[in-house]
């Protein structure tokens, strides 16, 4: 189920990668620009192709770097057109940018929703926002849970526990907002929002996520830390 969602949206990440830097190509023959600057769109197009096989697993990452790709894309092929180029590189980047967005962003849900319970013998990274919590969510990936917050505007925070590491996993019922303080992580602290939550018990202390997917997220680390588990003598 899950792999053939990840086969599905193969066609719009191939384009992703490709259209900006075959555009380039066909602006700089078309326009007779300088041929050595192909090698621009060729390191671009090397760049897309080992960015998203290196993350092929985590979708959430995919359209913000679609985005960056197509930028980067339509500002070179802006500047094929050196007559107008100061206009041309800027929307160029716009709208490239935006539609790598767009296509990245709309694979990004084919894949990830709806969560269904084979995603916990995949090695898809599943992203979980909070509740009442903007900018604050968990990643269950492959082998480790990683808790996203925001320190501040300009400053996050990615604490990282690896499975091994992670202890009791259960759903909790919240009584009261409060402002929690996450162990082992600075200046970071999690709003916990009156209703349903995920409590996990990580060194030093433990996570609280507000959330309604509770018991999906419990059975989710549970399932994947079995499987890192059995695969641990493998790599020894």
């Amino acid at each position: 189920m899950v792999a053939t969602r990840l086969r599905r949206v193969r066609p719009q990440l191939a384009a992703v990668i490709a259209l900006g830097p075959l555009l380039g190509v066909a602006a700089v023959l078309m326009f007779g620009g300088w041929l050595p600057g192909l090698a621009v769109p060729a390191l671009i197009l090397a760049a897309g192709a080992g960015y998203f096989a290196l993350h092929r697993f985590r979708p959430r990452r995919w359209p913000h770097a679609a985005a960056v790709l197509g930028a980067v894309s339509g500002a070179y092929l802006g500047l094929s057109v050196p007559a107008v180029a100061w206009m041309t590189a800027p929307l160029g980047a716009v709208l490239l940018g935006l539609l790598g967005f767009t296509v990245a962003d709309r694979a990004r849900r084919r894949v990830l929703l709806p969560y269904t319970a084979e995603f916990a013998d995949s090695p898809v990274e599943v992203p979980w926002p909070a509740r009442g919590a903007r900018g604050l969510e968990l990643l269950v990936g492959a082998d480790r849970i990683t808790l996203i917050g925001s320190r501040s505007r300009l400053r996050s925070a990615r604490p990282t526990v690896d499975f091994g590491d992670v202890g009791t996993i259960e759903q909790v019922m919240v009584a009261r907002r409060a402002t929690l303080h996450v162990p082992g992580v600075g200046e970071l602290n999690v709003t916990v929002t009156p209703g349903p939550a995920v409590r996990i018990a990580v060194p030093p202390g433990e996570w609280i996520l507000p959330t309604d997917q509770g018991r999906d997220i419990a059975r989710l680390v549970a399932r994947r830390k079995e499987l890192a588990g059995e695969a641990l003598p493998a790599h020894r």
